[in-house]
């Protein structure tokens, strides 16, 4: 098992989504729902969230593992409210489109 597995594994299994993670550069690492062929921005991570000069994946997969599994109240609550609008994002394009 890679050790990005279990961090996206209990994102599917809190969320029931598939989710994917990318890097931009070395200050932004992106958090993305992915559903029905569309992704949707959950959560941009920047060196400000890590207390450091660079981000890297691995330290988004840490902390949102340890937010999962440990419970982070305070950026668990941040976490389901940006899932929730990237749903009702994916939802409004599916929505928009069925009606063409």
């Amino acid at each position: 098992m890679s050790s990005k597995e279990p961090a996206l594994n209990l994102l599917r299994e809190r969320y029931s989504d598939t989710f994917a993670l990318t890097r931009h550069n070395d200050k932004q690492v992106h958090l993305f729902l992915i559903k029905v062929g569309l992704w949707s921005l959950v959560w941009t991570f920047t060196p400000r969230d890590f207390g450091s000069d660079a981000v890297e994946i691995w330290q988004v997969l840490d902390r949102v593992e340890n937010t999962l599994k440990n419970g982070d109240p305070e950026f668990l609550a941040k976490l389901d409210a940006a899932v929730a609008k990237a749903n009702e994002r994916i939802k409004n394009k599916v929505d928009e489109f069925s009606m063409s």
